[in-house]
């Protein structure tokens, strides 16, 4: 997205003013909504029961989530598959977790500028580029803390869970990394592995005529649903926080009555923002990715460029702002973001239950046949 001089001007002024252009304060997010993610039941058909109570996953999938806004072009959907593989030789003792982003339905995620000339050839080099980007930071940000790795081993050394996640990002307005790392939380959060146990049967009656034992390794694989378990330690899976830095884009020439310093100060006036919109991310100075833990835990940082689809001179100040100054600041401010990120996405989970559970009934009421009407209703909503 490449917007105009004044229009970057407007923007960072507002965000100056802690009023930005959507009305919301500078660390306020948007209202995400989340479709499919896992639920706490007490009881189940009347009696108590500790288990989880899964959201219905998509078609062939272990989990599922798809976090979208209301009114808006962000639309997320992640998708969960689990399978017994061999474990790494250089990680035995330890599952696999590989993730895949997709951008090539909403051409590209709204962080580098993909409408410019150059033709399709170009817009698909740097959609891949974003994916990689994207990918990356997940992969150094997410992952590591996502799941108890040693808990997805089935038998050490011969088999263990590989987790594939599938990120296809729809449509987007600012920030896919944070709505990608919500989308990931509960797609793992929503995921349940089936109890597995492993079994061995010896059989030694021809000992003597091969020179040795030989074995049967195989798998016991239980089908009951309600004895199926989320990976462990989904529940402390990280959510990524961009602070977006902007800077005010004064003229660099000042007025009668303004005198240098105090054009210099007006030059170097910032704000960090959080869950920035596609416009406000354009106008970036500076992108800091912070990821945070439920305990409020930074688990990584890393920064980025600015957006770049403002075309502004050296002397606007893009890239001068005193980052080992204020880098402590920013990742405060995103860890207490976080915080209220979580608190959020805690205190909707009641609703989100009550009407998972209302909407399920009616439709076994209205409609008892199975099939993948039935499926489909509850995983893809009618706007």
């Amino acid at each position: 997205m490449a917007i105009s001089s004044s229009e970057a001007q407007y923007i960072i002024e507002s965000c100056l003013a802690d009023f930005r252009i959507d009305g919301r304060q500078s660390t306020e997010y948007r209202p995400y909504t989340i479709t499919n993610r896992s639920t706490k039941c007490n009881t189940v058909n009347g009696s108590a029961d500790n288990a989880a109570a899964a959201a219905p996953s998509l078609i062939l999938s272990n989990g599922s989530s798809r976090i979208h806004l209301p009114g808006s072009t962000t639309d997320v959907l992640c998708s969960v598959k689990a399978d017994l593989v061999h474990p790494s030789p250089s990680k035995p003792n330890e599952g696999v977790v590989e993730l895949n982003v997709d951008l090539s339905l909403c051409g590209g995620g709204g962080a580098i500028n993909t409408s410019g000339g150059g033709g399709g050839q170009k817009r698909r080099r740097q959609q891949r580029e974003e994916e990689s980007q994207i990918t990356s930071l997940l992969q150094r940000l997410v992952l590591p803390h996502a799941v108890n790795y040693e808990k997805l081993v089935v038998w050490r050394g011969r088999y263990v869970w590989r987790l594939a996640v599938d990120l296809v990002v729809l449509r987007c307005d600012g920030c896919v990394l944070d709505a990608s790392s919500i989308a990931v939380r509960e797609a793992l959060g929503n995921t349940r592995l089936p109890k597995v146990q492993a079994v061995m049967e010896g059989d030694s009656n021809n000992n003597n005529d091969r020179g040795g034992s030989s074995s049967k390794n195989d798998l016991l694989v239980d089908g009951d649903f309600n004895k199926a378990v989320p990976p462990a330690g989904a529940e402390d899976c990280p959510l990524v926080v961009m602070a977006v830095l902007s800077g005010s884009s004064s003229s660099s020439s000042a007025g009668a009555s303004s005198s240098k310093a105090d054009s210099k100060k007006r030059r170097h006036r910032s704000v960090a923002i959080i869950d920035a919109r596609a416009e406000e991310e354009v106008c970036a100075s500076l992108r800091v990715c912070v990821s945070v833990d439920p305990n409020g835990m930074v688990c990584g940082v890393h920064t980025l460029g600015g957006g770049g689809g403002v075309a502004s001179s050296a002397e606007e100040g893009g890239g001068s702002m005193p980052l080992a100054m204020m880098l402590g600041d920013i990742v405060n401010s995103a860890a207490m973001a976080a915080k209220n990120l979580y608190e959020i996405l805690l205190n909707s989970e009641g609703e989100n239950v009550t009407n998972n559970m209302n909407m399920r009934k009616k439709t076994v009421a209205n409609d008892d046949r199975s099939g993948y009407g039935y499926l489909l209703r509850n995983h893809f909503l009618i706007q």
